[in-house]
């Protein structure tokens, strides 16, 4: 009988995260379905995926060029700088997950619903990606040149900077989205509708609009001037200002007497926790729990056994002194022979228990590593203080 595990720990504790190898991620797939885990540069490329389960998983420069990802569930995980060339996501679904500087050359997104996921800095060029939704997403300065778009939704999304030459985005759905400096130059935009959206110094060169809306959009300082199959009527519910740029005999209302024309709405996401799940017997079940609770515990007591090992190796009042000045850091130790061994013995049983541990929280991984970093100096000036008593005639 196997039962399903599910262990869930909040963003910003340590996080226990189960870990394979790329060798492990290739040789055995059916480990990889239903689970969320670290394994970066795994090679995944062209394996059957579809239907897998993520929740909270990394794979950080791993390469999934040409899998098989269709109808997935994801979420909360991390693809940075990921390969997705070729890859099929049709109807998956992603939802608070990074897949910046990821590239999806090629790759297949249709019926997509992903909310909350980062695509800056993404390459998406050619993407086929009709009637995906991409809700409150972020695609700052991704490249999505030759995207097939069609009927696609970006709504309170972040597109600034993007380019989208030469897509097709007919019909799409872009209301209340950041487009600041985004390039459209080629791109289809029939039927696309801008509503509520600021499109701040937009380069549209020869885009075709026709059949577009732009009611409550913001145009200041947007090139339009080159685009074709634009009527006045379009512009009637826009504004923009004097360095809109538009095509002779347009016009357009300034925004500065348009009340609406304030900021984008902006969407945010879930938070997540980091989890994951997986098929085990109950023998293993049993053996996981026991072994989570013991690494849960020893892990919450070793930050505060280095504490008490520093706090040891620092605290003697009863002896001289010995004042170092090192790196624009003031260490003092007592000046007694015996006690500076047993001070660098608890140093570096402080920096064991530090170096043992990892945490998946960037901020509590950034204080540990300055942890770690005020130790070494501290063995370091203890070191040289010894060095320096001797050489000063004293005695070891």
């Amino acid at each position: 009988m196997k039962k399903r595990l599910f262990v869930s720990i909040p963003a910003g504790l340590l996080a226990l995260t189960m870990v394979s190898t790329p060798a492990q991620a290739g040789d055995d797939l059916s480990r990889l379905i239903g689970f969320g885990g670290i394994c970066a540069d795994c090679d995944l490329s062209g394996k059957d995926l579809s239907g897998v389960s993520m929740r909270g998983a990394s794979f950080p420069r791993a390469d999934f060029t040409g899998a098989n990802l269709t109808k997935a569930k994801i979420s909360g995980a991390n693809f940075g700088r990921a390969i997705f060339k070729r890859a099929d996501f049709t109807e998956a679904e992603l939802e608070g997950s990074n897949f910046g500087r990821c590239d999806l050359t090629g790759a297949k997104l249709e019926d997509v619903k992903a909310r909350g996921v980062i695509f800056s800095y993404a390459i998406l060029n050619g993407v086929q990606a009709a009637d995906a939704e991409f809700i409150g997403s972020n695609f700052s300065h991704a490249s999505l040149v030759g995207a097939k778009m069609a009927d696609a939704v970006f709504d309170r999304s972040n597109l600034s900077y993007t380019d989208f030459s030469g897509a097709e985005l007919e019909d799409a759905s872009l209301q209340q989205v950041n487009l600041f400096k985004v390039r459209l130059n080629g791109a289809s935009l029939r039927g696309a509708n801008f509503g509520g959206s600021q499109l701040k110094r937009a380069a549209f060169g020869q885009a075709n609009v026709d059949s577009a809306s732009f009611d409550g959009a913001v145009l200041s300082g947007a090139d339009l001037s080159q685009v074709k199959n634009l009527t006045q009527d379009q512009l009637s519910q826009a504004c923009g200002n004097e360095a809109t740029q538009l095509p002779k005999g347009h016009i357009i209302k300034n925004c500065a007497n348009m009340k609406w024309a304030g900021k984008v709405e902006r969407y945010r996401g879930p938070d997540f926790d980091q989890s994951f799940s997986f098929e085990l017997s109950d023998t293993d079940r049993e053996n996981i729990a026991r072994l989570t609770a013991e690494v849960m515990r020893e892990s919450g007591f070793a930050v505060q056994k280095a504490k008490i090992a520093l706090a040891e190796a620092m605290a003697q009042d009863d002896f001289p002194k010995i004042t170092i000045e090192r790196d624009g850091e003031r260490f003092t130790w007592p000046d007694y022979n015996d006690y500076q061994n047993e001070q660098q013995r608890a140093l570096a049983r402080a920096q064991r228990e530090l170096n043992g541990l990892k945490l998946e929280n960037r901020k509590a991984q950034h204080a540990l590593d300055i942890a770690r970093r005020s130790l070494e100096k501290a063995q370091s000036a203890l070191q040289n203080a010894r060095e320096e008593k001797i050489l000063a005639g004293g005695q070891e």
